[in-house]
């Protein structure tokens, strides 16, 4: 049953995010001013104009006054109503440049026209766009291939060598260069090694069913490959393709036993093709480098110039893991121009010159690092001998400032948006608002949005700033009172806890993972469950994850019961809070390990990341919560050796 009246919120910095729907529903039909009647009648208009209730959708539209700030989508919804043609759509477009909704409109006319292979008609509103997905280049390409563009096929073909999966849009382009020739058997070849590296299946069957007659393997193979992959190495393959699907079949074979799939890939030398053989040498080096096995690096070698660019980053992986700091040099000048600019590899480069006595070309390249504002700034600038440039102060908008950019209408309408709990539209006119905007703007809008307690959109406002930059806004501390005395309470740093807790919901207390995971600080709910248990608590209390006070509580008894398991180590505490504590622990090396080497190595790319992303939160939270705080490196630590457990005895 829906009760009225508000949720308690920490005293110190209320919180007013927006609510789940039945929260917005329990505000419809409780007493008091929480909607004005403008905005419910729009909310009813809006739901009718869902069910294409015309009628409905009218008289309750009729109600809302023109001076609404969200009149111009009762506006869209009547049009599309109507499903009227291109051109209506474009002129409503063209008269509200300033809403997401003349790109979407633009974008519907832009597919509809690409669908029709009405190319002259797309040419004209494709321009238009701000914004051109994976769809939309496709279309374009069709349409300059269609002008008999000759920079087409180079394009096209940097789009097809992918091993993710294209829209439907791309199918018609492919199939007119493979008319032409531009698109051949290689080019399916090439594209299905990425795909099986990727190990989309499904997406392997559907170009092994577009192969030729003499290319295209028995359908059975791919499903050989993941039930028999040994019986697959061992066999003689007469078509490329067959190869492709062998090398994923060692490569299965790799990932349960590395060793195993090694002696029978060397077995094969001598009646293999060396291209072939060399390859293979990538696929069992890359699964032994991400089970942290020592001899990677001899078969990454094996592979020679021949290896794929997500096997070149595991071999430098692989380096970094037992200190060959000139095969680390060497791996990253061997990487693609475009991934060496990456800021991981220049620091890596620079602490690999620095291990090699190169001092004047790592300083260059600390010092360059360390203007920028994230993990690997904060590595680089410890790093730097002398520290002369201190960051700047935050900056600060201004009253007046703060007032013209929340007058903006497009600002004003993702406000409203956001209060009425339409988040899809309201975020859609935030970064329609926000483009364009210079630094000095952004911050002021990044306070709006903090202001309004619209906190995650506050944060990601502040960090599109290029030059001018507000820590104060990148790194809110709402909740504070809360997330302090439970920090306190489990013998916990505040800003590690701060700096988890931005990362998994960005202070969007009713958040919810694709996994299930909850709240501030998306707790599993067979997690909750757990230490609901260990709390001694009622059987209800893990249900309450979507209350700030419960969510915070059981996220830092968690954290203290990971760290008290995981050598009271942050970075393993933090891998064991995503990934889970025995995955945190498989990943440590036989012996200690720094522990900036030991998150560059962890394999799954999603827990690499959020380690590096909390405890960089971390340093950053120290500053806003002014409390002393040790290097970086210091938090970073070193990762003891993983124990291993003796055997049973007889």
């Amino acid at each position: 049953m829906l009760e009225c009246g508000r949720r308690p919120r920490p005293t110190n910095q209320a919180l007013s995010l927006p609510r789940p729907l039945h929260l917005l529903l329990a505000g419809l039909v409780c007493a008091g001013p929480v909607l004005a009647s403008p905005d419910k009648d729009f909310l009813a208009a809006r739901e009718a104009q869902a069910k294409g209730q015309v009628a409905q959708f009218e008289r309750l539209a009729g109600r809302v006054p023109a001076s609404h700030p969200l009149r111009v989508y009762l506006d869209y919804w009547r049009l599309k109503l109507r499903e009227p043609p291109a051109h209506e759509l474009l002129a409503f477009a063209d008269a509200h440049p300033d809403t997401p909704l003349s790109e979407r409109l633009r974008q519907d006319v832009a597919r509809q026209y690409g669908a029709d292979s009405d190319w002259p008609a797309f040419r004209r509103v494709v321009g238009r766009l701000a914004r051109q997905d994976r769809e939309m280049q496709c279309y374009a390409l069709h349409a300059r291939l269609d002008q008999e563009d000759p920079g087409v096929a180079t394009e096209a073909l940097a789009l097809w060598h992918t091993g993710q999966d294209l829209p439907d849009a791309c199918t018609p382009l492919f199939a007119r260069l493979a008319e032409h020739g531009v698109l051949a058997t290689r080019h399916r070849i090439a594209r299905l090694r990425l795909v099986l590296e990727a190990g989309d299946t499904r997406l392997a069957q559907a170009l092994i069913a577009g192969l030729p007659d003499g290319e295209r393997p028995a359908p059975a193979m791919l499903e050989q490959a993941q039930r028999t992959p040994e019986r697959l190495v061992e066999a003689d393959l007469v078509s490329t393709a067959g190869g492709e699907i062998q090398l994923h079949a060692l490569g299965q074979l790799a990932k349960a036993d590395p060793e195993r799939a090694a002696r029978l890939w060397q077995a094969r030398a001598s009646d293999l093709p060396e291209a072939h053989w060399r390859h293979g040498w990538g696929v069992v080096a890359l699964a032994a480098a991400r089970q942290h096995r020592a001899e990677a690096e001899d078969w990454f070698a094996r592979g020679g110039d021949l290896l794929s660019d997500l096997q070149r980053l595991w071999r430098v992986r692989a380096a970094l893991r037992s200190g060959h700091w000139q095969a680390v040099y060497h791996g990253i000048a061997a990487l693609p121009a475009e991934t060496q600019g990456e800021a991981v590899w220049r620091y890596w480069k620079a602490r690999a010159l620095r291990e090699l006595q190169a001092n004047a070309q790592a300083n260059l390249l600390f010092a360059q690092l360390s203007r920028e504002i994230h993990y690997y700034g904060l590595l680089a600038y410890e790093e730097l001998p002398l520290r002369l440039e201190a960051r700047p102060d935050d900056y600060r908008p201004g009253p007046a400032q703060i007032r013209a950019v929340k007058a903006r209408p497009g600002i004003a309408r993702a406000l409203l948006l956001h209060r009425l709990d339409l988040q899809t539209d309201a975020v859609s006119e935030w970064e329609w608002a926000v483009r364009g905007m210079d630094d000095h703007d952004l911050l002021a809008a990044a306070e709006v949005a903090r202001n309004a307690q619209w906190y995650d959109r506050a944060i990601i406002t502040a960090e599109k700033t290029r030059a001018v930059h507000s820590f104060d806004l990148r790194y809110l501390t709402p909740y504070r009172d809360l997330a302090v005395a439970q920090a306190r309470q489990n013998d916990l740093d505040p800003a590690w806890v701060y700096g988890l807790m931005r990362q998994e919901s960005r202070f969007v207390d009713y958040a919810r993972s694709w996994a299930g995971a909850q709240g501030l600080m998306q707790i599993m709910p067979a997690t909750a469950k757990w230490i609901a248990r260990q709390l001694r608590l009622d059987r209800k209390a893990h249900a309450r994850m979507h209350d700030p006070e419960a969510n915070i509580r059981f996220g830092t008894y968690y954290l203290r019961y990971l760290l008290d398991r995981l050598h009271g180590s942050p970075v393993l505490a933090t891998a064991g809070y995503n990934a889970g504590p025995g995955r945190a622990r498989r990943w440590q090396a036989d012996h200690d390990l720094e522990g900036a080497i030991y998150t560059e190595t962890i394999p799954v790319v999603e827990t690499r990341e959020y380690v590096k992303k909390v405890l960089a939160n971390a340093m950053y939270y120290n500053r806003r919560l002014g409390l002393q705080a040790g290097s970086f490196k210091e938090r970073l630590g070193s990762v003891p050796a993983r124990i291993v457990e003796p055997a049973p005895e007889p």
